[in-house]
């Protein structure tokens, strides 16, 4: 009998130009379950920061290509070279 294991789309937790800290999606979010209130969001510019992390570049670069502050391209930085790991 085959085992289903449900694929669990990574977050990370960030404080953008608001300055309100949320939980933030990595990868595109799934199509069939949306996020409810109060639950991770999806933001390209985050998503496309994460992407080009996972290739090699750092979070000063992603600060000033994604005008994301600093601990934000930080954490997104960390999250990705946890993910190669």
């Amino acid at each position: 009998m085959p085992v289903l294991t449900l694929r669990r789309t990574p977050t990370v937790r960030l404080a953008l130009s608001d300055g309100v800290e949320r939980d933030y999606l990595l990868d595109t979010p799934a199509s069939s379950p949306a996020t409810g209130l109060g639950g991770p969001v999806y933001d390209r510019l985050v998503h496309a920061a994460y992407v080009l992390a996972r290739q090699g570049y750092d979070a000063h670069w992603l600060t000033r290509f994604a005008q994301l502050p600093f601990t934000a391209a930080h954490r997104i930085t960390e999250a990705a070279a946890h993910a190669s790991r």
